[in-house]
């Protein structure tokens, strides 16, 4: 399982058990507490320390992030309806605003016939301006169902911006089902 589909899994774990935990206190269950250490896996950040005691509950340092899509989580698309063949494809990335150094997630949505497409391969890296220079090493990305918030899409592909980069490629590489040569898209991103 890629890193960042493991932080996000402890995200979405943390938060059931905290929501699951706020429900408890209301129906008075007695004392419980819940500590979660995500050091490990990456989200040093990230500690949070629920304790309950009959009616009363304190918390402290409550996650800072959690796998969500405010406009800095923004789904964008930059390039959209590329055919190729009898699928189309749209190109882009969550967030709005990048610094050399943030972590920017590329995302890929895949139909065809109006159908999601979940059996793709795609793959991403950074690419220097002009295309040739290599940024960061390739990243797979997983495919995310459609939710009430999103489109169905590949992501979880997360890359670094290098420092001091202010305009690079996000280089995308796909293997569509029951295609034999793999196509490969460039889109152009700005950094702050």
């Amino acid at each position: 399982m890629p890193l960042r589909s493991l932080k996000v899994w402890w995200d979405d774990w943390f938060q059931f058990l905290f929501e699951s935990n706020k429900t408890m206190i209301n129906k008075g269950v007695q004392a419980v507490s819940i500590v979660l250490l995500l050091g490990t896996i990456g989200c040093q950040d990230r500690q949070a320390v629920v304790v309950q005691s009959n009616d009363t509950q304190e918390t402290s340092a409550e996650p800072e992030q959690v796998h969500t899509h405010s406009d800095a989580d923004k789904l964008v698309w930059v390039q959209s309806d590329i055919e190729a063949g009898d699928f189309v494809i749209s190109l882009g990335h969550h967030g709005t605003h990048f610094h050399g150094g943030d972590e920017i997630e590329p995302a890929v949505s895949i139909s065809r016939g109006g159908k999601d497409i979940a059996d793709a391969v795609v793959h991403n890296c950074l690419v220097a301006e002009g295309g040739e220079t290599v940024l960061c090493e390739e990243r797979e990305t997983i495919f995310e169902p459609k939710t009430d918030e999103e489109p169905a899409h590949y992501a979880q592909g997360g890359l670094t911006i290098p420092k001091e980069t202010r305009t690079f490629l996000i280089r995308f590489r796909i293997q569509l089902p029951e295609v034999d040569a793999e196509a490969t898209y460039d889109i152009e991103v700005e950094s702050h």
